[in-house]
Order: C-alpha cells, then sequence, then structure tokens
C-alpha cells in the first residue's frame, strides 16, 4: 500500500469548510492520480483513532485537511502507535484551517489545485517531533508536538478559544480575536520556573512562553524565530513580566521575527524543557489544549516524514 494514502477529512476546520468542500478536494486528488480512502471526524480525537487504526490496516501515507488541531491529532496518533517507527510515515497536509501556521513552515499552498500538486510530487523531509508530558484531569497527560506549543498568556487564550467552540460557535479569525483581547485584558504575569537539559535558565514572572519544532503561530506570529523542524532542538522563547502598554508597542516584532530584540525577552534551545509555574498555567500544543503545567518536553528527532513545498 506504498502509494496509497489515507485521507483524514476534519469535518469542523475552518468552521465546516473542509467537510463542505470535500467533493471539489476529492476531484482534485483524483484528478493527480492520487489513490486513497477517506474518513470524517466526528468528535475531538477521533483523528487519532482513525490514524492509529490506518496504520494497523498497513497505511503509510496520510493527507489530513484541515487544520493545526487536525494535524495535531492525527500525529498523536502516528506517535503513539507501536506497530512500526513513526518516521516510516509520510505525512501531508490540505491547509483548511484558521491558522495553518505548519503549512505555512512549510511552504504548502492553500490553492487546491497547487496544494494537491504539490502532494502529487510527493517531496519530503524527516521532521522533529516533541513529547509533552502534562496533567489533564489531575491525571498525567501525554501529546506530541510538531510546530509551537506554550503557557502563560497563549495559553490562557488558547483555553478561551476551546470554551468558545465547546459552546458551539464556529471558529473564526473573529472569535479568535475576541479570545485574545479577553485573555490580555484578564491575565498577569505568574511565576515560572523554567528547566533547560537539567540547568535552570529562569525563575521569576513570566508573561507568556513559548517552545518550537516551528516558527509559525497565531496565524503567522514569529515567537520562535531561531526554530528548525530537523536540528534535534527546541527552540524556548520566555517573555518575562512586561507592562501591558509596553505589549501593546511590541506586537509587530511578533511578526517580523525580532521578538528577542525586546528586553523583556530571553531565549535559548534545549532537547529537554521542564517547566512549571504557580499557580499552575494552562500548556497548549499546536494550538490545542492539553492540560496544565508542570510538564516535561523531548525532542524525538527525524520523527515523521512530511510533504514539504521547500
Amino acid at each position: 500500500m506504498a502509494d496509497f494514502w489515507k485521507v483524514i477529512v476534519s469535518s469542523m476546520s475552518g468552521g465546516g469548510k473542509a467537510g463542505h468542500e470535500w467533493p471539489e478536494i476529492a476531484a482534485r486528488l483524483e484528478a493527480r492520480g492520487i489513490t486513497y480512502s477517506v474518513s470524517f471526524t466526528e468528535y475531538r480525537f477521533h483523528a487519532q483513532e482513525i490514524a492509529s487504526e490506518a496504520i494497523k490496516n498497513g497505511i503509510r501515507q496520510m493527507i489530513v485537511v484541515g487544520g493545526d488541531g487536525a494535524l495535531h491529532e492525527v500525529l498523536s496518533g502516528i506517535m503513539s502507535q507501536r506497530e512500526i517507527p513513526s518516521n516510516q510515515i509520510t505525512l501531508a497536509i490540505i491547509p483548511v484551517g484558521s491558522g495553518n501556521d505548519w503549512a505555512r513552515l512549510h511552504e504548502i499552498p492553500k490553492g487546491y489545485d497547487d496544494v494537491t500538486d504539490v502532494i502529487a510530487r510527493g517531496k519530503s523531509v524527516l521532521q522533529d517531533v516533541a513529547k509533552v508530558e502534562s496533567f489533564m484531569d489531575g491525571a498525567p497527560f501525554v501529546s506530541y508536538m510538531v510546530n509551537i506549543g506554550g503557557l502563560g498568556f497563549d495559553a490562557q487564550v488558547c483555553h478561551n478559544f476551546g470554551l468558545e467552540k465547546k459552546e458551539g460557535k464556529a471558529t473564526s479569525d473573529a472569535l479568535y480575536l475576541k479570545c485574545l483581547l479577553k485573555g490580555f485584558m484578564g491575565y498577569d504575569a505568574r511565576k515560572f520556573r523554567v528547566v533547560a537539559d537539567g540547568n535552570l535558565f529562569y525563575e521569576g514572572d513570566v508573561f507568556s512562553v513559548a517552545m518550537g519544532i516551528g516558527r509559525y503561530s497565531g496565524g503567522g506570529m514569529i515567537q520562535t524565530p531561531n526554530a528548525k523542524f530537523d536540528d534535534g532542538l527546541i527552540d524556548l522563547t520566555v517573555i518575562k513580566y512586561i507592562p501591558k502598554s509596553k505589549i501593546l508597542r511590541k506586537i509587530p516584532t511578533l511578526f517580523t521575527g525580532k521578538i528577542h530584540d525586546v528586553n523583556e525577552v530571553i531565549h535559548t534551545q534545549a532537547r529537554v524543557l521542564e517547566i512549571s509555574a504557580e499557580p499552575e498555567s494552562f500548556v497548549e500544543v499546536d494550538g490545542e489544549e492539553v492540560g496544565l503545567s508542570p510538564i516535561r518536553v523531548e525532542v524525538i528527532p527525524a520523527a515523521v516524514r512530511v510533504i514539504t513545498n521547500l
């Protein structure tokens, strides 16, 4: 089944766009001679289950039709299965989400003609993944990061966004902006302890922490500008306490890759991170809430093969 793909359509990605536009996407795949079977997600973590089952059935190539959250779930299915080494799986995406930050990392186009051309061409690279250990409902929880995760302010916004989605509100840029503003007004810095490769990196007041295999988050922000997806390292950016008035003035640096020029920002790279907060912090991975701190994050080099347009 080397040339056969499993297509996993995240039915609600892009406010339902993925499911609605599937016939159009299917026509493009078939026009390029891509053979596949398709499954549609019905609930949270369903994509992870579909991916795990597909591997048991001999599938070695997967296409995610959706956004970063759907990709995150499929990756978790690939990384948690024990049938074969994860780097024997090839992963592609047709970006139909709101942020599409991982697709941006690999210069994957949004147009259905262009993206299916990229998949048919088949250029691939091995990419690192990070294993993230946190706590969900008081119990240990494991997730896998293909792009960027965070604690503090970023994770609070992700939590607010998740609550809105649970209430049945369709995801949109306007909804995300609402959650961003709500989080900004209500969030205060808290005490963090950050250990990198066994050495204390920082202890003190923190506004936000970003840790990246990739560079882009939040629809194009660059919080981890030194990240490389295949260097065996996690890029870490810590924003210490910073007055909110100054945060507003420094927003442009988030989109130019110059965040490290801000005095209150420190950064490093590591293979293993251990981060705790007081009070505890929400944790987000690839835009999905994955519980609470403390966390342990470890890079898994060359963990999965991905279709790229680089």
